[in-house]
């Protein structure tokens, strides 16, 4: 390229490249700032860091392009100082963005911005051939600043970088990826400085004659490459704003410069003044109607063929969240809606992460990393969807787990009623950015999913209280057909017992065995009539703040006889001045059958230790009593079916004492339910209203 006019217009077209693509990335990180608002100030640090690369590749294609000597040597000197900022800087933003690295101090931040203004006056001054500083002088701590601050970066960044190359989802923490290209970068732009020290190749592009030559022709190739290395770690974080926006940008500048030179290739040949000023008026109409709908088409053509989005996939996904029936239920309809939005979104993995512990997940997505960091921070999330650019605000131990399952995106579904859960996203690094449409489709589609699950939960209750309301009639046929058959066989059992306990008192009867299982066989069969009766009446309760720590240690001091017959060693738990609002009495007989069902699967067992614990706690608003034993428990399909009416598990048991008393703790508003043991055994807990004087 023997033509200096043709080299000076390529050097300036490969210094553009790393310009431009670093004014894309600071227009995104700017765009981020201005609509996210981040707390953290790093991001500033960035966006100043991505602002200087952009104008110091800038200022060099300006340079190679300038028609005077005087214009050149000034843009050589504002380069310059650029650069010594530009790497004070970068130092700056080495320190501050893993999310573990301290904040500098203030001496440190002084040392580092002092250095860069007294190395910025030197390189000026030289450049400028001021202040007596020969022009030759500024070369040798030019390039002693730069292999400096390069070194010191690349040792801060791979101080704090993990083994690995790029994945989404780390964006606030350093790989040994970034130290490599990042001492890559310094390498391209030191050997820069070497050849132009060799060669004199910035000389030669600010004198403006003889610049066609291979020193220089490497000069600006090695300068160019500097740039884009450094800017591949950010680039591939932020991969599809930048590849769509340097793509776009590169094609609208294309567009124009080949419209504008074939107008003036025109221009040369018309010899009328009037047809070249109409030539040059439908250029500048031909720019316009050229970029306006040339940006749209390709941004459609880049979404539609790399990233594989349509522009109808989230009306698609609109219309299809329309079609989700509430019938299918919450943890259906969550399952369905995140395929759905999978698909849209050509995502890796996702989850969705309910407030009450369940979980649905969809593609590659593990679980078991995040499940324990995940209860205990969940908490401290905000109420908004954020992006990888937000992980720094989190818990650490959460944003550890988020960096070690690739989570890009965390979108609450949020009702009008309630906080859902979380919706976690991963992909690979191609789709790892959203646009602004993602991120407005995404938060409708919460919010819309939010209302969805709404009307399922609102739905299962309405069949839940429907099946509850016919059970109850049924219990209730029962339960008057039971107290009618219960009167009718109590009179001929009294009458059967008082003779059986006539003949039981004659011991020299030579039956007298007989006559007293005859007694307890019909004295069984009254304690049945009488528990069927109290099941069937309607119960009238008086309501009064009871203390259940005392409650509990009264109802036990008449069993600890019988404990101590069957070797059962008891443990209390009972907080002092829990207080529940409660029917002392019937609160006291649902105790009672619970101790009395916890010693009798105990006794029922001929070996093992014996343990029975009954605990009183403030159970976080409401008042908690939980009775466990060492017993042999239950069996796993048992469990649901033990507060129906008439199961037992015991051959002797009417069925009926855990029905009245879930029956008496549901009037009391409280719940009663019951569970495995750890090792063995079983556990029933209650929960009361609190009582007044523990309520205020």
């Amino acid at each position: 390229m023997s033509d200096p006019a043709t080299f000076r217009l390529a050097a300036a077209a490969v210094l553009f490249v790393p310009a431009l693509l670093w004014a894309v990335f600071a227009q995104s990180i700017w765009g981020f700032i201005r609509k996210r608002r981040p707390r953290s100030r790093v991001f500033l640090v960035l966006l100043a860091l991505s602002c200087l690369f952009a104008l110091h590749y800038v200022l060099w294609t300006l340079l190679v392009l300038a028609p005077s000597h005087s214009t050149r040597v000034l843009l050589l000197a504002a380069s310059d100082l650029g650069a010594a900022a530009l790497l004070a800087v970068g130092r700056h933003f080495a320190r501050v963005w893993p999310v573990r690295a301290d904040s500098p101090r203030p001496s440190w931040l002084g040392v580092n911005y002092g250095g860069a203004v007294v190395a910025a006056s030197v390189f000026v001054l030289a450049d400028l051939g001021a202040g007596g500083v020969p022009e030759a002088a500024a070369f040798l701590p030019f390039a002693a600043y730069l292999l400096a601050m390069g070194a010191l970066t690349v040792w801060d960044v791979r101080r704090f970088a993990r083994c690995g190359v790029w994945q989404p989802g780390r964006l606030d923490e350093y790989i040994s990826a970034d130290a490599i290209a990042l001492g890559l970068g310094f390498a391209a732009l030191v050997t820069s400085l070497a050849v132009d020290r060799l060669a004199g190749a910035t000389g030669r592009l600010v004198a403006g004659g003889g610049s066609a030559s291979p020193a220089v022709a490497a000069f600006v190739l090695l300068h160019a490459a500097g740039g884009l290395v450094i800017a591949v770690p950010f680039a591939v974080r932020d991969l599809a704003d930048t590849l769509r926006g340097f793509v776009t940008t590169a094609a609208m500048i294309a567009a124009t410069a080949g419209l504008v030179l074939g107008v003036h290739a025109l221009d040369g040949r018309v010899a009328d003044a009037e047809l070249r000023r109409l030539l040059d008026l439908g250029a500048a109409l031909g720019v316009v109607l050229v970029l306006v709908p040339l940006q749209g088409w390709l941004r459609a053509a880049i979404d539609r063929l790399v990233f594989r989005r349509s522009r109808q996939r989230w009306p698609e996904v609109h219309s299809f969240l329309r079609t989700l029936s509430p019938e299918l239920g919450v943890l259906e309809c969550g399952r369905r809606a995140l395929a759905e939005v999978a698909r849209a979104m050509q995502l890796r993995g996702a989850a969705f992460l309910l407030a009450d512990g369940q979980a649905v997940t969809h593609g590659a997505f593990a679980l078991e990393p995040l499940a324990a960091a995940w209860q205990r921070s969940a908490g401290a999330l905000p109420p908004h969807a954020i992006g990888r650019s937000r992980f720094r605000d989190l818990p650490l131990p959460l944003l550890e787990t988020l960096f070690e399952a690739n989570v890009i995106a965390i979108v609450p579904v949020v009702s009008p009623r309630r906080l859902w859960g979380h919706v976690l996203v991963r992909t690979d690094l191609l789709r790892a950015t959203f646009s602004d449409e993602d991120d407005q489709a995404i938060d409708a589609l919460a919010d819309q999913l939010g209302l969805v699950l709404d009307a399922a939960e609102l739905l299962a209750r309405t069949v839940a209280v429907e099946r509850s309301l016919a059970h109850a009639e049924k219990l209730a046929a029962i339960g008057e057909l039971a107290a009618r058959i219960a009167h009718e066989i109590r009179n001929p059992v009294t009458a059967a017992r008082s003779l059986a306990q006539q003949l039981a008192r004659e011991p020299a009867s030579p039956f007298a065995a007989e006559h007293r299982l005859i007694l307890g066989e019909l004295e069984r069969v009254e304690r049945q009539v009488a528990a069927l009766l109290r099941f069937a009446r309607r119960e009238e309760f008086r309501f009064e703040p009871v203390d259940l720590g005392e409650l509990a240690r009264a109802t036990l001091e008449a069993f600890r006889p019988r404990l101590e017959a069957s070797g059962v060693t008891l443990e209390l738990e009972l907080a002092d001045g829990v207080t529940a609002r409660a029917d002392r009495e019937k609160l006291r007989q649902v105790l009672i059958n619970l101790l009395e069902n916890a010693l009798d699967a105990m006794t029922a067992e001929a070996t093992g230790p014996r343990m029975l614990s009954v605990a009183v706690a403030n159970g976080h608003g409401a008042a908690a009593l939980e009775v466990r034993d060492s017993g042999p428990g239950v069996p796993a399909d048992a469990l649901p079916h033990l507060f129906e009416p008439f199961f037992s598990t015991k051959p002797s048991g009417t069925g009926l004492g855990l029905a009245i008393a879930r029956r008496t703790i549901e009037a009391h508003g409280g719940r009663i339910a019951v569970r495995a043991g750890r090792e063995r055994g079983l556990a029933v807990s209650v929960e009361l209203p609190l009582g007044e004087e523990r309520a205020r």
